[in-house]
């Protein structure tokens, strides 16, 4: 039945299929600033738990704790390299769509 569909529907233009693209560039954008927000957020909790564990005087723990920071900052890095090539690739979409018509 759905094979059936599929041959009945009309196939997209290729400005609909830039649309789309475009649409799900831009909701994979906004996944990945989600994703910014709760590592910095984590970030400021453990930033916190280091400041109490040197008032404890327990630097083993502040050192464990302050890698942990050093790898979330890592991460926020690879994220926003993530979402500048996805911007990249939507803008490439775009420009090869309009240079073909």
């Amino acid at each position: 039945m759905e094979t059936v569909k599929s041959l009945l529907k009309p196939k997209p233009t290729p400005q609909q299929q830039l649309r789309e693209w475009q649409r799900r560039l831009r909701n994979e954008g906004r996944n990945i600033d989600r994703q910014i927000r709760d590592v910095q957020r984590e970030e400021k909790k453990v930033e916190k738990a280091i400041r109490e564990a040197a008032k404890r005087n327990d630097m083993g723990s502040a050192k464990a704790l302050a890698m942990e920071v050093v790898r979330s900052r890592k991460a926020v890095n690879r994220l926003y390299e993530n979402k500048a090539q996805l911007n990249s690739i939507s803008m490439h979409l775009g420009e090869i769509v309009g240079t073909n018509n």
